[in-house]
């Protein structure tokens, strides 16, 4: 492993701990014993968390040594760089190390989004360079994406993929161009959500919140940018925008203007949020960012319509029921009606069954559920939900 940065002590880890000897290279003695500190702190929460046995850690921690000579990587058949994104940087790196090793070694890097053959070409050995893009935190993520140029050796690249999988992890394999698979597909999307932040449509808090409980994402866009780095995004939609010129690849003007504030995400204590300290998952209370209501806003609801008796007016029911509202749900014939009555006693049934709920909270829900075809029935409603097929004209 050549850095020993964010993404390099993370692959070194799960090299470790797949039962690899792992010698990683640094520029001094103490980013030597910075990097082997991130490594431990890594290895411990896993240990904290009951992920990883003390024994294991033990053991994988006793592979791993670092040095500041490339000349201690010279034996070793695969060697990974992690270095920053930068093209020269990593050119330079590759020269160095091709003189030093055997001529079966494999040279990877895990560039997010530079072009691998513009490193290969500077080695005298072309068709054994390959991309090996892990995803950040490494000992996490599941995949490696398999980079290979025009000049790939097929058995370098097969070597490579047995790799990747003795790992534990599902490589794929892609040609070399800028974003490769999944950032190609991701950035654009991250981007667009910056671009909605700083036009005003909607608040960091909205933003990220409708891909978390509307979409079911771990996590939301803006809150995933500070986690991978605001710099390193700039960088991956730049290659991206200068390979392609198209506009969706543009780095929005926001990001550049937070890098320059060195407000770079997680790693620097602050980007689109600010963190409790640099490193720091968790996230400072700086005040209110979406919209702010009166107090008691809203507390006057307490029964709610829903009109329609598809899938989405029934869950709308459900969960307002749920919360203890009383519900009101029309339907436009007493079939329809029964029918949702059913569905909807069939969904929290099913909860009862997952240990979601009890049977109690279950009767007391139903409780709350009113099905009715007479629009009459929803005048003492204080909200009303429109739940109906997407036809205007209705």
């Amino acid at each position: 492993m050549s850095d020993q940065g964010t993404m390099g002590s993370g692959i070194t880890e799960v090299c470790a701990r797949a039962g690899y000897r792992v010698v990683f290279r640094e520029i001094t003695d103490d980013a030597v014993e910075a990097g082997m500190a991130r490594i431990k702190q890594s290895m411990e929460r896993g240990v904290d968390k009951g992920k990883l046995a003390a024994d294991d850690r033990d053991a994988a921690l006793g592979r791993i040594s670092g040095t500041t000579s490339y000349d201690d990587l010279k034996t070793c058949d695969v060697v990974i760089e992690a270095v920053p994104e930068k093209l020269e940087m990593k050119q330079d790196l590759f020269r160095s190390l091709d003189a030093l090793l055997p001529p079966h070694a494999i040279l990877a890097t895990n560039t997010s989004s530079l072009p691998v053959i513009e490193m290969a070409v500077q080695t005298g050995r072309p068709s054994r360079v390959i991309g090996l893009h892990f995803f950040n935190p490494a000992p996490v993520m599941g995949l490696v994406e398999l980079v290979k140029t025009v000049v790939t050796d097929p058995d370098a690249l097969e070597a490579a993929s047995a790799f990747a999988r003795a790992l534990g992890k599902t490589p794929v394999v892609c040609q070399d161009r800028a974003g490769f698979i999944a950032n190609l597909l991701l950035f654009p999307y991250l981007n667009n959500a910056v671009k909605m932040l700083e036009s005003g449509f909607a608040t960091r808090a909205d933003i990220d919140a409708a891909m978390v409980f509307g979409c079911g994402h771990p996590m939301g866009r803006l809150a995933l940018l500070d986690l991978i780095g605001l710099d390193s995004a700039f960088e991956i939609l730049d290659a991206m925008y200068r390979q392609f010129r198209e506009t969706v690849y543009a780095p929005a003007p926001l990001i550049r203007q937070l890098m320059t504030a060195d407000f770079l995400g997680r790693k620097t204590a602050r980007g689109f949020y600010s963190y409790e300290e640099a490193g720091s998952p968790r996230v400072r209370e700086t005040g209110h960012h979406g919209r702010e209501l009166p107090a008691g806003a809203g507390s006057h609801v307490r029964r709610i319509g829903v009109l329609g008796s598809g899938t989405m007016a029934n869950g709308i029911a459900e969960v307002a029921a749920k919360a203890g509202y009383q519900v009101v749900l029309r339907a436009r014939s007493t079939q329809r009606a029964s029918e949702s009555q059913a569905k909807i006693a069939k969904s929290l049934g099913k909860a009862v069954e997952r240990g979601k709920m009890t049977q109690e909270q279950l009767d007391a829900t139903l409780a709350l559920l009113e099905t009715t075809t007479e629009m009459d029935a929803l005048s003492s409603c204080d909200l009303l939900v429109e739940g109906i097929a997407e036809e205007l004209d209705l």
